[in-house]
């Protein structure tokens, strides 16, 4: 039986959830099932949208909403989503339904208030032992990486907004 391992991808640069998708479709060419779960809306339609062409495979699920500049009852509607989200994830995680589980901007929602870090890395503890788990978001908490057995650090090293 394969050994999974815990991959954390986080920084200010672009490209983790990229990232994380190649991992993922790695994976499917290697007869690997994958699901992508998404926190919180970074409008990544570009590379949410073909991921759909994969299914069963490679299956994506959007629980996250828009959250710039929240009212209180939007502010409960994304914790709710929010939780939707762990538990499904948790369940995934517990029954071993897949073989990679991707936690996209999971850190986000951590740094956003929604969720703690303790809650995330209780969560991996739920992990099957041949499960790969990816987790992105901009922040490396302590309690996560703690858990995770290879940490990637993606940075911007020049911006050219000109080029945008």
């Amino acid at each position: 039986m394969r050994e999974g391992y815990i991959y954390l991808y986080y920084g200010d640069g672009k490209g983790k959830t990229t990232l994380a998708i190649g991992q993922g479709m790695r994976a499917v060419g290697n007869d690997l099932s994958v699901v992508m779960v998404q926190f919180l809306d970074y409008n990544h339609n570009k590379e949410y949208i073909p991921l759909k062409k994969l299914e069963p495979n490679f299956r994506a699920f959007r629980f996250e909403k828009q959250r710039d500049s929240l009212e209180d009852a939007q502010v409960n509607e994304v914790k709710n989503e929010i939780g939707l989200a762990i538990n499904f994830s948790r369940k995934i995680l517990e029954t071993g339904e897949c073989d990679m589980l991707i936690l996209d901007g999971i850190t986000d929602a951590v740094e956003a208030g929604f969720i703690t870090d303790k809650e995330v890395a209780d969560l991996l503890d739920k992990r099957t032992s041949y499960m790969d788990v990816i987790i992105t978001g901009n922040k490396k908490y302590e309690k996560i990486a703690e858990k995770a057995d290879f940490i990637y650090s993606i940075n911007i090293e020049k911006f050219s907004e000109d080029k945008m």
